[in-house]
């Protein structure tokens, strides 16, 4: 059985898609422009019956709206951790990188049978990017990962007051510059994100893998092992949409003289991952499996 994280995000089989390819009519191109979407196009949150004609596309409403809910808890335990705790030494670092890995592990087990369990726009991309997700599904996913980890730090601004939140901007993705340079992050946050997608297509989508529903564990830990490298760099991403709602909310908060560093340093948190998802998507075609091919007699 393949696992959880893979359940939602395959595509259909090729066979079905060239049986609904010779049984689809054109649409109607005298139609209105909103007649011919709705043709193309159908936002539903049960999976179309059997015997229904699909559309072109189907978009899961309950997979996007999974992926919201559980980016707006990920945001609040994994940035809270930060705010409750700071994250300015080795012993904090620990916590907050072990609160972010073991929050993975169990969103992506709760969510994983509704929409793969993603919870993050790099893995996101790197899914479309490999053929495992349609793009259009991808698209919708990302977005309400965004309005997710915004809501995310609207619930951690009203559990912090300034006074009490240890980094002064709900957990923002804030570059080291003092130490780092732009460079040197854009390295780490690829090398981080690299590792997370690698180890979603490999342990989780690969047909070779035999992990199951346990996928969730190594990639758990994935997520953990980059926040041990990175946090003292640039309080570790991999994840550009966990990145955007603490950056955003802080920065309309206004706490402290660096509210509006979230928002300078967004472009490196989304740049870095997105460049990692693609060399993780193009690393996991090169091991893809050759199917088999039958031969006529």
């Amino acid at each position: 059985a393949q696992a959880i994280f893979a359940q939602a995000v395959r595509p259909e089989e090729p066979s079905r898609r060239a049986q609904r390819a010779s049984s689809t009519t054109v649409p109607d191109l005298a139609g209105s422009g909103s007649d011919r979407i709705a043709e193309m196009v159908a936002f539903t949150w049960h999976a179309p019956a059997p015997t229904a004609e699909p559309p072109a596309k189907v978009v899961s409403m309950r997979a996007a709206v999974a992926e919201m809910l559980a980016s707006a808890i990920f945001v609040f335990v994994g940035c809270g951790a930060a705010c409750a705790n700071g994250a300015s030494d080795g012993e904090t670092n620990l916590v907050v990188a072990f609160t972010f890995g073991l929050s993975i592990l169990v969103l992506a087990s709760a969510v994983g049978h509704h929409s793969g369990g993603q919870i993050n726009g790099a893995v996101t991309f790197s899914l479309c990017l490999g053929g495992e997700l349609p793009w259009l599904q991808g698209a919708v996913n990302v977005a309400m990962q965004l309005l997710g980890s915004t809501l995310g730090a609207c619930l951690l601004m009203a559990v912090f007051p300034c006074h009490m939140d240890k980094t002064k901007s709900l957990g923002s993705n804030i570059i080291n510059h003092k130490s780092y340079s732009i460079p040197n992050v854009l390295v780490g946050e690829a090398m981080g994100t690299f590792l997370l997608c690698t180890t979603v297509w490999e342990v989780a989508v690969s047909p070779l893998s035999k992990a199951g529903a346990l996928a969730v564990i190594p990639i758990g830990f994935a997520v953990f092992l980059a926040h041990t490298v990175m946090l003292p760099i640039d309080g570790c991403s991999i994840n550009p949409t966990r990145s955007f709602g603490p950056a955003l909310v802080s920065h309309v908060r206004g706490c402290a003289a660096n509210d509006a560093a979230g928002m300078r340093d967004l472009w490196v948190m989304c740049v870095g991952p997105l460049l990692g998802a693609a060399a993780s998507a193009g690393v996991a075609k090169v091991f893809r499996p050759l199917r088999k091919v039958a031969v006529a007699e």
